[in-house]
């Protein structure tokens, strides 16, 4: 009687946590989220406080300077009326909804004067972790109450909800898509990755000073010895230039030469600052 007792509780118990688990909805699906942006901005040197300003006026939760250099030609220099080519880059996050308004401001910042120009690009972040992250990130203490589902979305309502998300995604796109490439290289082989991304139809990027770990078992397997002191070369180019862009690069300063250069691209979601 009395096992016949406990297997009850047990099954209840059971019978409870698998209703709980089937009436679990992921935050994301009943909560109205704003997607999130990671935007990095190239300005000279002694501009980067102004970028900082505007970040925060748009709600940005934090952002990163760094230092680094522009790899542009002389001539280039020249034309554009700067005189040398140190960089400031600013790394931050930025609410979707946010990035028209901070692309506008950041707009009329560089046509102000040739000290002032720059680049900002930013990229869509595809995940995150957890709520508390979530709304850190999108700098909200709250986020929208939960969608009211009157009833379960058919085959059909997704499908128009994708179309619908499609066509504003279309529209936020540029008129000439872009893809950021980032090569790390070896200290000291930064010229083999612009020479060869010039000759492939780049026109300049920017260069930032790294220290560089690796798992030994890289070395075992690969031959690859991964070298402490490393420079990422980061280069905004066109879409359909992207893969001769990276074949080039590979090929001049990828992992079998000297320079053991590992390159990729990320789409970016929209751009400001690239004369036309």
């Amino acid at each position: 009687m009395a096992e016949a007792k406990i297997t009850k509780k047990i099954s209840q118990k059971v019978k409870k946590a698998k209703e709980t688990t089937s009436s679990f909805v992921p935050y994301e699906q009943n909560h109205s989220l704003v997607k999130l942006g990671f935007v990095v901005t190239v300005v000279p040197k002694g501009q980067a406080s102004g970028i900082e300003t505007m970040l925060s006026k748009n709600e940005s939760p934090f952002w990163f300077v760094t230092h680094g250099s522009g790899t542009v030609t002389s001539d280039t220099l020249q034309v554009l009326g700067l005189s040398d080519s140190g960089k400031h880059i600013v790394f931050g996050i930025l609410r979707m909804n946010k990035w028209d308004d901070f692309k506008e401001e950041i707009g009329r910042r560089f046509a102000v004067s040739s000290f002032a120009k720059g680049i900002s690009f930013i990229i869509g972040i595809d995940a995150v972790f957890g709520v508390s992250m979530y709304k850190m990130m999108a700098n909200m203490q709250t986020v929208d109450k939960p969608i009211k589902l009157d009833k379960k979305p058919t085959k059909e309502d997704k499908k128009m909800e994708e179309k619908k998300v499609e066509a504003k995604a279309e529209e936020k796109k540029p008129s000439v898509p872009y893809e950021s490439i980032f090569a790390i290289v070896n200290n000291g082989y930064t010229d083999l990755v612009m020479d060869a991304a010039r000759k492939a139809g780049a026109r300049g990027g920017t260069i930032i000073n790294a220290r560089g770990t690796g798992n030994k078992e890289i070395a075992k397997f690969f031959g690859v010895v991964i070298t402490p002191e490393k420079e990422i070369v980061m280069i905004l180019v066109p879409k359909d230039i992207r893969d001769d862009v990276l074949s080039a690069i590979n090929k001049e300063a990828g992992i079998d030469s000297e320079g053991q250069g590992i390159a990729f691209s990320v789409p970016v979601s929209d751009v400001v600052g690239i004369s036309k």
